[in-house]
C-alpha cells in the first residue's frame, strides 16, 4: 500500500510541475488586436445609427500570480472604435469613438488556456458628425468584458468581448482578437 502511495505522490508532483510551466508567468506584457465595434446611437432628427466598423487596440499590462488558482492583471490600452457611418435621406451620419483605458483582469489559468473577466474605465472622446457638422463630447465611463487566451511559450493569442457604458450612447460593444508577448 505505501508503495502505491509514493507512486501517486510522485505522479502528482511531476504533473503539477509540468502544468505550472504551461501557464503564463508574472510580469510585463505588450499586445495589440483588431476587431469589430458595434455602435448604436440616436443622432437626432429621428436617425438611429446602428452600425459596425473595424476597431483597433494596443495595450500594455502586468500580470500577478497571486493565488495558485487565480491570477490578476492590470492593463492600460488605447482603443480606436473606427468610424461607423450611414447615409439617410442623402445625409451622411458618422461617429468616431476613441480613447485610453485602464482595466483590472481576473484570470483563471487552466494550463496553457486562460479564462478571464475584466472591468475598467475608458477615458473617451466621441465625435458625432451629422450632415457635415461635428459635435464633440468626452468623458470617463465604465466597461466590462470576458475572454479566453492561449499561451505558447511567451506568446499568447486571445479573443474577447467588451461592453462600454458610454454616457448618452445606447450601446457600444467590441469583439476582438489579440496577440501579445510576455517579457
Amino acid at each position: 500500500m505505501s508503495r502505491n502511495w509514493w507512486k501517486i505522490v510522485t505522479a502528482l508532483i511531476f504533473t503539477g510541475a509540468h502544468v505550472g510551466q504551461l501557464h503564463a508567468a508574472d510580469g510585463l506584457y505588450l499586445g495589440a488586436g483588431i476587431g469589430i465595434a458595434s455602435f448604436k446611437d440616436d443622432l437626432g432628427s429621428g436617425v438611429t445609427l446602428d452600425e459596425e466598423d473595424a476597431a483597433y487596440k494596443a495595450f500594455i499590462g502586468w500580470r500577478f500570480d497571486v493565488i495558485p488558482v487565480i491570477d490578476l492583471a492590470v492593463e492600460v490600452a488605447y482603443t480606436d472604435f473606427g468610424k461607423p457611418s450611414q447615409t439617410v435621406a442623402a445625409q451622411q451620419f458618422e461617429v468616431n469613438l476613441r480613447g485610453p483605458s485602464i482595466a483590472g483582469l481576473l484570470i483563471f489559468p487552466l494550463g496553457p488556456v486562460d479564462l478571464y473577466g475584466k472591468v475598467g474605465v475608458l477615458d473617451w472622446k466621441l465625435d458625432r458628425t451629422v450632415a457635415g457638422t461635428t459635435r464633440t463630447s468626452s468623458g470617463n465611463d465604465a466597461f466590462y468584458g470576458a475572454g479566453i487566451g492561449f499561451y505558447i511559450w511567451k506568446i499568447a493569442f486571445r479573443a474577447e468581448w467588451e461592453r462600454f457604458e458610454i454616457q448618452d450612447v445606447e450601446r457600444v460593444d467590441m469583439v476582438s482578437v489579440h496577440a501579445l508577448f510576455q517579457f
